[in-house]
């Protein structure tokens, strides 16, 4: 793998195996108050606007490929480009981004077929990176297939309205877990999703099929093989330390899972590995 050093046998959730819309999919919570903006994801693709104002931005992805997709933001210090960016993923390898690139979230991954969960990112001033850096059954990441695109984030001035909306669920990412401030429970809410650890983390979001377990799951990700056991349905891309994003939830009843796959700096094994996988039931 390239990059953050996502793992094949951790992403290589890049599905073939039928999902998309069906009964067991929730449909997507309505946008909060930030502007939204839908992305749609292709094999290997991504449209999006090339420029959008500074502020609370919401975004979804429809995904019309068929592997699985994500839209993940890299804000990029001054003087660095996108081309900057992939030379440097393709010679790290297994390694981190560079200190110059700071991950600032987005929609996670998201079945073929499917539109993710509304994720909203606070976007500043300046230029950025849309990519997906999960891989394709063949090990390569989709960023390596040209999946990446420029964004420039102009300055505007936000309006008190785009604040407006109160979260009422606080999910933290730690090394390794996730302290939530109350249960997720049936009906909407806001989530804010905020990196406290020292390690990049994320929070892949997936409904597991009727009669499936957390441990039919960990166990599919360890080999890719056959249909997987869950519906993949979004939540936020990696974030770098004290990055936030906010996550809306309308989630359907069944039982999920959040985890993250990125590779531990120490071992590479994913922070799944370590513990970093939560199940709860939504009645």
């Amino acid at each position: 793998m390239t990059g953050l050093g996502l793992t094949t046998a951790a992403l290589a959730s890049a599905l073939l195996a039928p999902g998309g819309h069906d009964r067991l999919t929730p449909r997507p919570a309505a946008p909060p108050v930030p502007p939204a903006v839908t992305v749609v994801a292709t094999d290997y693709h991504l449209a999006l606007p090339d420029t959008l104002p500074a502020g609370p931005t919401t975004f979804r992805l429809t995904n019309r490929g068929r592997e699985l997709h994500q839209l993940f933001f890299v804000r990029l210090d001054a003087g660095k480009s996108v081309t900057d960016l992939v030379a440097a993923m393709k010679a790290a390898g297994e390694g981190p981004l560079p200190e110059w690139a700071t991950g600032i979230g987005g929609p996670n991954g998201v079945d073929p077929g499917a539109t993710s969960l509304w994720t909203t990112v606070r976007l500043l001033p300046g230029h950025y990176a849309a990519l997906c850096i999960i891989p394709s059954p063949d090990g390569v990441p989709h960023v390596m297939k040209g999946m990446v695109s420029d964004l420039v984030v102009t300055p505007h001035a936000v309006s008190a309205a785009a604040f407006a909306h109160r979260p009422d669920v606080t999910v933290t990412l730690q090394d390794y877990g996730f302290q939530a401030s109350r249960p997720i429970t049936a009906g909407t809410h806001e989530v804010i999703v905020e990196n406290g650890a020292a390690q990049w983390h994320e929070i892949e979001l997936v409904r597991l099929l009727p009669g499936k377990t957390p441990a039919d799951l960990l166990a599919w990700t360890k080999k890719m093989a056959g249909p997987p056991p869950a519906r993949f349905l979004g939540g936020v891309a990696p974030l770098a330390p004290g990055q936030q994003n906010e996550l809306s939830l309308a989630l359907a009843p069944g039982h999920y899972v959040m985890l993250c796959f990125l590779p531990d700096a120490k071992d590479h094994k994913p922070h799944f590995a370590h513990g970093m996988v939560h199940d709860f039931v939504v009645e």
